[in-house]
């Protein structure tokens, strides 16, 4: 993984536990931003694992 991911998941942490993300759906999105971006690295460092 790329450093850049790490630091948006440990901003995410912060935020989350300042209350930023109280409303459930300011939490789906998030999550799923950064769900996106972890699947992206998987995509990128393991191609040959996403072949059927």
């Amino acid at each position: 993984m790329k450093n850049e991911l790490f630091a948006k998941i440990e901003e995410f942490y912060v935020q989350m536990q300042l209350g930023k993300y109280d409303h459930p759906c300011d939490l789906a999105i998030i999550l799923q931003s950064l769900s996106d971006e972890a699947w992206n690295e998987v995509d990128e460092l393991y191609p040959q694992s996403m072949l059927p």
